[in-house]
Protein backbone atom coordinates (compact mmCIF):
# COMPACT_ATOMS: atom_id res chain seq x y z
CA UNK A 1 0.00 0.00 0.00
CA UNK A 2 1.47 3.43 -0.93
CA UNK A 3 2.39 5.58 2.04
CA UNK A 4 -0.03 8.45 2.55
CA UNK A 5 -0.60 10.92 5.42
CA UNK A 6 -3.66 8.91 6.38
CA UNK A 7 -1.82 5.60 6.88
CA UNK A 8 1.61 6.87 7.98
CA UNK A 9 2.90 5.41 11.27
CA UNK A 10 4.96 7.90 13.29
CA UNK A 11 7.20 7.50 16.33
CA UNK A 12 8.05 10.58 18.42
CA UNK A 13 11.35 10.75 20.27
CA UNK A 14 12.08 13.65 22.62
CA UNK A 15 15.19 14.53 24.58
CA UNK A 16 14.13 14.67 28.22
CA UNK A 17 17.21 16.71 29.14
CA UNK A 18 16.08 19.68 27.05
CA UNK A 19 14.41 22.44 29.11
CA UNK A 20 10.66 22.84 28.57
CA UNK A 21 10.43 19.73 26.36
CA UNK A 22 7.44 18.19 28.14
CA UNK A 23 4.86 20.64 26.80
CA UNK A 24 5.74 20.41 23.07
CA UNK A 25 6.20 16.64 23.41
CA UNK A 26 2.75 16.25 24.96
CA UNK A 27 1.20 18.58 22.42
CA UNK A 28 2.68 16.76 19.42
CA UNK A 29 1.93 13.23 20.63
CA UNK A 30 -1.68 14.18 21.41
CA UNK A 31 -2.11 15.73 17.95
CA UNK A 32 -0.69 12.68 16.18
CA UNK A 33 -2.79 10.35 18.33
CA UNK A 34 -5.94 12.23 17.32
CA UNK A 35 -4.93 11.82 13.67
CA UNK A 36 -4.40 8.08 14.15
CA UNK A 37 -0.71 8.30 13.22
CA UNK A 38 1.10 7.78 16.54
CA UNK A 39 2.52 4.28 16.98
CA UNK A 40 4.99 4.99 19.77
CA UNK A 41 6.78 7.70 21.71
CA UNK A 42 9.56 8.15 24.23
CA UNK A 43 10.78 11.16 26.14
CA UNK A 44 14.12 9.77 27.19
CA UNK A 45 17.81 9.86 26.48
CA UNK A 46 18.01 6.16 25.59
CA UNK A 47 15.24 5.08 23.19
CA UNK A 48 14.72 1.33 23.17
CA UNK A 49 11.39 0.70 21.42
CA UNK A 50 11.60 2.49 18.07
CA UNK A 51 11.83 -0.58 15.85
CA UNK A 52 9.34 -2.51 17.99
CA UNK A 53 6.75 0.06 16.91
CA UNK A 54 7.67 -0.37 13.21
CA UNK A 55 7.16 3.29 12.28
CA UNK A 56 7.29 4.76 8.77
CA UNK A 57 8.72 8.04 10.09
CA UNK A 58 10.35 9.27 13.27
CA UNK A 59 10.00 12.82 14.60
CA UNK A 60 12.92 13.83 16.82
CA UNK A 61 12.29 16.70 19.25
CA UNK A 62 15.56 18.10 20.57
CA UNK A 63 18.74 18.74 18.65
CA UNK A 64 21.45 16.92 16.77
CA UNK A 65 22.09 14.61 19.72
CA UNK A 66 18.47 13.46 19.63
CA UNK A 67 18.76 12.67 15.93
CA UNK A 68 21.92 10.67 16.61
CA UNK A 69 20.09 8.81 19.41
CA UNK A 70 17.35 8.00 16.91
CA UNK A 71 19.78 6.69 14.30
CA UNK A 72 21.51 4.53 16.90
CA UNK A 73 18.18 3.22 18.20
CA UNK A 74 16.97 2.23 14.73
CA UNK A 75 20.19 0.37 13.98
CA UNK A 76 19.90 -1.53 10.72
CA UNK A 77 16.28 -0.47 10.12
CA UNK A 78 16.49 3.22 9.31
CA UNK A 79 13.31 5.21 8.62
CA UNK A 80 13.14 8.91 7.65
CA UNK A 81 13.82 11.30 10.54
CA UNK A 82 12.08 14.67 10.82
CA UNK A 83 14.30 16.73 13.12
CA UNK A 84 12.66 19.48 15.17
CA UNK A 85 15.15 21.85 16.78
CA UNK A 86 14.36 22.47 20.45
CA UNK A 87 17.89 23.47 21.42
CA UNK A 88 20.58 25.88 20.27
CA UNK A 89 22.30 25.00 17.00
CA UNK A 90 20.36 22.00 15.71
CA UNK A 91 22.44 21.65 12.56
CA UNK A 92 20.74 18.42 11.48
CA UNK A 93 17.27 19.46 12.66
CA UNK A 94 15.67 21.37 9.79
CA UNK A 95 12.34 22.26 11.37
CA UNK A 96 10.83 24.32 14.17
CA UNK A 97 7.82 22.99 16.04
CA UNK A 98 5.13 25.02 14.30
CA UNK A 99 6.26 23.83 10.87
CA UNK A 100 5.32 20.26 11.78
CA UNK A 101 1.67 21.20 12.27
CA UNK A 102 1.69 23.28 9.11
CA UNK A 103 3.57 20.95 6.78
CA UNK A 104 3.44 17.34 8.01
CA UNK A 105 1.08 16.13 5.29
CA UNK A 106 3.44 17.55 2.65
CA UNK A 107 6.43 15.75 4.19
CA UNK A 108 4.99 12.26 4.55
CA UNK A 109 5.67 10.13 1.49
CA UNK A 110 7.60 12.91 -0.25
CA UNK A 111 10.66 10.92 -1.30
CA UNK A 112 12.21 13.96 -2.99
CA UNK A 113 12.60 15.57 0.46
CA UNK A 114 14.58 12.67 1.92
CA UNK A 115 18.31 13.30 2.16
CA UNK A 116 20.21 9.98 2.27
CA UNK A 117 23.18 10.09 4.64
CA UNK A 118 26.12 7.72 4.55
CA UNK A 119 26.81 5.75 7.71
CA UNK A 120 29.86 3.86 8.99
CA UNK A 121 30.17 0.23 9.99
CA UNK A 122 32.52 -0.11 12.97
CA UNK A 123 33.93 -3.42 14.16
CA UNK A 124 36.09 -3.65 17.29
CA UNK A 125 38.15 -6.83 17.42
CA UNK A 126 39.98 -7.84 20.63
CA UNK A 127 43.01 -10.17 20.55
CA UNK A 128 40.78 -12.82 22.10
CA UNK A 129 37.04 -13.02 22.59
CA UNK A 130 34.03 -11.81 20.65
CA UNK A 131 34.14 -8.70 18.45
CA UNK A 132 31.87 -5.70 19.04
CA UNK A 133 30.13 -3.87 16.24
CA UNK A 134 27.94 -0.85 15.60
CA UNK A 135 27.01 1.82 13.08
CA UNK A 136 27.56 5.57 13.16
CA UNK A 137 25.86 8.47 11.40
CA UNK A 138 28.36 11.14 12.48
CA UNK A 139 31.63 9.53 13.45
CA UNK A 140 33.71 6.91 15.14
CA UNK A 141 36.20 8.54 17.51
CA UNK A 142 39.11 6.57 18.92
CA UNK A 143 40.02 8.70 21.88
CA UNK A 144 42.19 8.93 24.95
CA UNK A 145 40.70 8.33 28.39
CA UNK A 146 41.72 7.80 32.01
CA UNK A 147 44.68 8.11 32.85
CA UNK A 148 44.62 10.72 30.03
CA UNK A 149 48.07 10.13 28.62
CA UNK A 150 48.62 10.00 24.88
CA UNK A 151 47.61 6.93 22.94
CA UNK A 152 49.47 5.48 19.96
CA UNK A 153 47.58 4.09 16.99
CA UNK A 154 48.79 2.19 13.95
CA UNK A 155 46.64 3.28 11.00
CA UNK A 156 46.23 1.45 7.69
CA UNK A 157 44.02 1.90 4.63
CA UNK A 158 42.96 -1.22 2.73
CA UNK A 159 45.72 -3.11 4.49
CA UNK A 160 48.47 -0.65 3.52
CA UNK A 161 50.24 0.91 6.54
CA UNK A 162 49.69 4.67 6.60
CA UNK A 163 51.16 6.03 9.82
CA UNK A 164 51.81 5.65 13.52
CA UNK A 165 49.68 8.32 15.14
CA UNK A 166 50.44 9.50 18.68
CA UNK A 167 48.19 12.00 20.43
CA UNK A 168 44.65 12.15 21.75
CA UNK A 169 43.28 9.80 19.10
CA UNK A 170 41.62 10.07 15.71
CA UNK A 171 38.20 10.95 14.28
CA UNK A 172 36.70 8.98 11.39
CA UNK A 173 33.73 11.00 10.19
CA UNK A 174 31.06 10.82 7.52
CA UNK A 175 30.25 13.94 5.48
CA UNK A 176 27.26 14.42 7.80
CA UNK A 177 29.59 14.29 10.79
CA UNK A 178 32.13 16.61 9.21
CA UNK A 179 30.44 19.61 10.88
CA UNK A 180 30.59 18.04 14.35
CA UNK A 181 33.65 16.82 16.31
CA UNK A 182 35.65 16.71 13.08
CA UNK A 183 35.18 20.43 12.42
CA UNK A 184 36.07 21.37 16.01
CA UNK A 185 39.41 19.57 15.56
CA UNK A 186 40.23 21.38 12.34
CA UNK A 187 38.86 18.86 9.87
CA UNK A 188 37.22 19.89 6.59
CA UNK A 189 33.52 20.50 6.04
CA UNK A 190 32.29 18.03 3.42
CA UNK A 191 28.96 18.39 1.64
CA UNK A 192 26.57 15.59 2.74
CA UNK A 193 26.04 14.12 -0.73
CA UNK A 194 29.79 13.45 -1.15
CA UNK A 195 30.80 9.81 -0.66
CA UNK A 196 33.92 9.90 1.50
CA UNK A 197 35.38 9.18 4.92
CA UNK A 198 37.20 12.00 6.71
CA UNK A 199 40.12 11.09 8.98
CA UNK A 200 41.19 13.84 11.40
CA UNK A 201 43.84 13.38 14.12
CA UNK A 202 43.05 14.68 17.61
CA UNK A 203 45.94 16.78 18.95
CA UNK A 204 48.64 14.78 17.09
CA UNK A 205 52.23 14.89 18.31
CA UNK A 206 53.51 15.57 14.79
CA UNK A 207 53.06 18.50 12.41
CA UNK A 208 52.94 16.07 9.48
CA UNK A 209 49.67 14.48 10.58
CA UNK A 210 46.84 16.40 8.95
CA UNK A 211 43.19 15.64 8.10
CA UNK A 212 42.69 13.55 4.98
CA UNK A 213 39.60 12.73 2.91
CA UNK A 214 39.48 9.07 1.85
CA UNK A 215 37.39 7.18 -0.67
CA UNK A 216 34.19 5.67 0.71
CA UNK A 217 35.28 2.30 -0.70
CA UNK A 218 38.25 2.11 1.68
CA UNK A 219 38.48 0.09 4.87
CA UNK A 220 40.38 1.88 7.59
CA UNK A 221 42.17 -0.25 10.15
CA UNK A 222 43.40 1.04 13.50
CA UNK A 223 45.48 -1.01 15.91
CA UNK A 224 45.94 0.23 19.46
CA UNK A 225 49.62 -0.08 20.36
CA UNK A 226 50.96 -0.90 23.84
CA UNK A 227 51.16 1.86 26.48
CA UNK A 228 47.79 3.22 25.31
CA UNK A 229 45.78 2.71 28.49
CA UNK A 230 42.29 4.17 28.66
CA UNK A 231 41.49 4.25 24.94
CA UNK A 232 37.89 3.92 23.73
CA UNK A 233 36.00 3.76 20.46
CA UNK A 234 32.99 6.09 20.60
CA UNK A 235 30.17 6.03 18.03
CA UNK A 236 28.21 9.26 17.54
CA UNK A 237 29.04 10.24 21.12
CA UNK A 238 26.45 7.63 22.16
CA UNK A 239 28.04 4.19 22.31
CA UNK A 240 31.37 3.70 24.05
CA UNK A 241 33.55 0.61 23.76
CA UNK A 242 36.83 0.50 25.76
CA UNK A 243 39.74 -0.85 23.73
CA UNK A 244 43.06 -2.19 24.94
CA UNK A 245 46.53 -2.84 23.52
CA UNK A 246 46.53 -4.78 20.24
CA UNK A 247 42.80 -4.35 19.77
CA UNK A 248 41.80 -3.46 16.20
CA UNK A 249 39.09 -1.06 15.02
CA UNK A 250 37.87 -1.60 11.45
CA UNK A 251 35.83 1.19 9.86
CA UNK A 252 34.14 1.20 6.45
CA UNK A 253 31.10 2.57 4.67
CA UNK A 254 27.91 0.89 5.85
CA UNK A 255 25.32 -0.68 3.60
CA UNK A 256 22.74 1.04 5.83
CA UNK A 257 21.76 4.62 5.06
CA UNK A 258 20.25 7.19 7.40
CA UNK A 259 17.49 9.34 5.95
CA UNK A 260 16.90 12.91 7.08
CA UNK A 261 13.85 14.83 5.91
CA UNK A 262 14.75 18.21 4.41
CA UNK A 263 12.75 21.34 5.01
CA UNK A 264 11.35 22.36 1.59
CA UNK A 265 11.56 26.00 2.65
CA UNK A 266 15.36 25.81 2.92
CA UNK A 267 17.82 25.91 0.04
CA UNK A 268 20.71 23.41 0.08
CA UNK A 269 23.30 25.80 1.59
CA UNK A 270 20.98 27.73 3.93
CA UNK A 271 21.91 25.68 7.00
CA UNK A 272 25.63 26.13 6.40
CA UNK A 273 25.20 29.87 5.90
CA UNK A 274 22.76 30.62 8.70
CA UNK A 275 23.69 28.18 11.45
CA UNK A 276 27.44 27.95 10.97
CA UNK A 277 27.71 31.58 9.82
CA UNK A 278 29.71 30.47 6.77
CA UNK A 279 30.80 33.53 4.82
CA UNK A 280 29.59 35.94 7.51
CA UNK A 281 31.37 39.30 7.55
CA UNK A 282 33.29 39.49 10.85
CA UNK A 283 34.97 42.82 10.17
Amino acid sequence: MPLTPANARIFVLANASKPHIAEPYGRLTAWLRERGQLVGSECTGRPETVNESAPDYLIALGGDGTILHAAQAMGTRQVPIIGVNMGKLGYLADFVEQEIYQSLDQLLGADQLISPRMMLDVRVVPPAGDPWSGIALNDCVVRVGDPFRTITLEVSIDGQPLCILAGDGVILATPTGSTAHNMSCGGPIVEPSVHAIIMTPRCPHSFTHRPVVISDTAQIGIRVLPNSAGASAVLDGQRIQPVGPNWRILVSKSTHVARLVRNPRLRPLDTLITKLKWGADVT
